[in-house]
């Protein structure tokens, strides 16, 4: 008599060892993973209350500060230590945004920065520090 050899045995153990193999793979993405938190939805009021902040408005004619035209040099000194909504030409060079950011990070300036959808909503306001 022949001997044949079983192999159905083997092909259940490549595919236990397959699947072995992709949970070790998905464990080890979620170690490195990093935490992501997400805020809850609700019908609160603002983040912010627009009557504590200046607003600061970068346009290609040049900035303004509460409506006011502002220099650079004046904008150091009237926004330090104060509270400020950024709203800024959407066509603007980012660079010069940033700028403006890290300006008024240096006077100590809380910033939030005004963001306006496409669709013409209601702007929200954001505050970053």
């Amino acid at each position: 008599m022949q001997s044949r050899t079983v192999i159905l045995p083997l092909v259940d153990l490549v595919f236990l060892a397959l699947g072995a193999i992709l949970a070790c793979m998905t464990q080890m993405d979620i170690i490195h993973a990093l935490p992501v938190e997400i805020s809850r939805g609700g019908s609160g009021s603002p983040v912010v209350s627009r009557e504590d902040f200046h607003v600061l408005t970068l346009s290609p004619e040049g900035m303004s500060f509460d409506g006011q035209p502002i220099t650079e040099k004046e904008l150091a000194s009237s926004a330090k230590h104060s509270k400020v909504i950024l709203r800024a030409y959407r066509l603007l060079p980012t660079e010069e945004t940033i700028r403006v950011i890290a300006m008024l990070s240096e006077a100590a300036a809380e910033v939030a920065i005004e963001v306006k959808p496409s669709d013409g909503c209601d702007p929200e306001v954001s505050v970053s520090r």
